[in-house]
């Protein structure tokens, strides 16, 4: 039932709660992928040579910070994976090479090391970059290729220990033996096994990831985004808690005369079409939150400077929508003290700020005409007056529940 929310399919991650930090991201490359050939090609030097020649052999040291590059490369979200797989073996060959000449392709490992990049760098092109759909066919493959790169290694140390040269009559002859022949065909089903269960964790976490994305998304369009990063990040701010704020109300003037002279499919398409275009102007300047209910916006923000330039934006908006239909939108800004945190009981809870400050800016509002914007004492004053603001006076504004009528101008523009 999700599915109308759920993103294409793509080759990159998505971007959910379960996004991999860059660490995380590095290390489960290395182990995953780049650091494979590495720690087989050491066990096997090691097995021959000892830990202290391996260890004081320069060389070593090389392909260890290859491969360590190839896996800081590969773990960033835009790596091209097909190159990315030959950073490796590429910075080591261009090193060693002019080191030893053409006898460095004389060694076994060497020819492994390039084997297994060219492998794996086909198949994670084709995974990433040109046919991400077939995966689940591709993820068992890479997972046979690198036991293929474990059982390539044995047969190298077989040879290598016994000074016998790389021809296929050897390997061959390897092969023949049947404690050789077990162990080629074992190895070869425990990594098919492993890609089969490597497919089914990536099945499963992708699944787990459109699951999380939606219900993000979800609480995102009910709690608005401040609250949801609130929750994941420091819940704590949840709480009640006083707060400075700036309050945006904007309303459709004559909206329900014209939704009776209008057909419910023409009011909903354009209902849409307004919140579809006032809400991204609102959240270009930050808000806290906003709320759509019936033709009204509510947007909270952090800041006066960010409430008056979101409520210019919306007024813009809503003009280009609600002009051509002989409607318009009247807005206004208010700041002052309010109680914020998440309201509600056990099954149905919301964030928002209540308060006079609250009441007080839907009362300017109420009284503003279409296609203008009211702003209170406390945004004049808070931008500096008439220093910065082309405002025209208006009338005291009689306001239901206050004793005293609200001074107000009319927001004509502003100097940022």
């Amino acid at each position: 039932m999700f599915k109308p929310f759920l993103n294409p399919p793509s080759s990159q991650p998505m971007e959910t709660p379960l996004q991999e930090t860059r660490t995380s991201a590095f290390v489960a490359e290395f182990i995953t992928n780049s650091g494979h050939f590495l720690l087989l090609n050491a066990l096997s030097e090691i097995s021959l040579m000892g830990w202290w020649d391996y260890l004081t052999y320069p060389g070593h040291y090389l392909i260890i910070a290859a491969m360590l590059i190839q896996a800081a490369y590969l773990s960033r979200r835009t790596a091209h994976h097909f190159w990315g797989n030959f950073i490796g073996a590429a910075m080591y060959t261009l090193v060693d090479f002019p080191l030893e000449g053409w006898e460095f392709f004389g060694e076994p490992n060497h020819l492994v090391l390039w084997a297994f990049a060219g492998a794996i760098a086909v198949l994670q092109g084709l995974r990433f970059h040109g046919f991400p759909q077939a995966f689940r066919w591709i993820v068992p493959l890479e997972s046979l290729v690198r036991i293929g790169m474990f059982i390539a290694l044995y047969v190298a140390l077989k040879l290598k220990s016994e000074n016998l040269a790389v021809t296929w009559d050897n390997i061959t002859n390897f092969t023949q033996l049947s404690h050789h022949q077990f162990l080629v065909e074992a190895l070869l089903l425990i990594g098919l096994f492993v890609g089969l269960q490597t497919l089914q964790v990536m099945v499963q976490r992708r699944q787990l990831q459109e699951t999380a994305l939606v219900l993000q998304n979800l609480a995102r369009w009910g709690l608005g985004t401040y609250a949801v990063d609130a929750a994941m990040n420091d819940p704590r701010q949840l709480r009640f808690q006083r707060r400075e704020r700036t309050f945006v109300f904007m309303d459709v003037r004559g909206f329900t005369q014209w939704c009776e002279q209008t057909s419910p499919d023409e009011v909903a398409a354009t209902l849409n079409q307004y919140y579809q275009t006032v809400e991204p102007a609102a959240t270009s300047f930050q808000p806290l939150r906003v709320s759509l209910t019936a033709d009204e916006v509510m947007a909270i923000y952090p800041t006066v400077e960010q409430g008056v330039g979101g409520a210019m934006a919306m007024q813009e908006a809503a003009q280009r929508v609600l002009s051509p239909l002989g409607l318009g939108a009247g807005c206004a800004v208010h700041s002052g003290t309010a109680i914020e945190g998440l309201f509600g009981g056990e099954d149905s809870r919301t964030y928002t700020a209540i308060g006079d400050v609250v009441n007080t800016a839907k009362r300017l509002e109420s009284s503003t005409p279409a296609g203008e914007i009211t702003i209170s004492r406390s945004v004049f004053e808070a931008l500096g007056g008439g220093d910065r603001l082309r405002v025209k006076s208006r009338s005291p504004i009689a306001a239901k529940g206050k004793t005293e009528p609200l001074t107000a101008w009319q927001l004509l523009g502003w100097q940022p």
